[in-house]
């Protein structure tokens, strides 16, 4: 539980946050996500479809070349998809 004061401390930010960014405050008190940008979608899905690509054309054809690549691309496509890429 909170202190009185650690209250109308909280309050004063409250406060200050609505004065100051109202778009924000208005999105943090209806508690729903912001939507990802457009560019991190296209980034994540293209990297997603090119791997799965790549590392089937590479069992297909029986390359090591095109399945390494898959493999390094599926790899990237992970890091992206754990990483904060384009995201504020």
């Amino acid at each position: 539980m909170l202190s009185h004061h650690d209250r109308q401390e909280l309050e004063k930010i409250e406060r200050w946050f609505e004065l100051t960014e109202p778009a924000l405050a208005a999105r943090l008190r209806s508690g729903k996500p912001a939507r990802p940008p457009l560019l991190r979608s296209a980034v994540v899905l293209t990297l997603d479809v090119i791997a799965g690509l790549l590392m089937l054309l590479g069992m297909v054809l029986n390359s090591p070349a095109l399945l390494l690549t898959g493999m390094i691309t599926v790899t990237t496509a992970v890091i992206v998809h754990l990483s904060r890429f384009g995201r504020d």
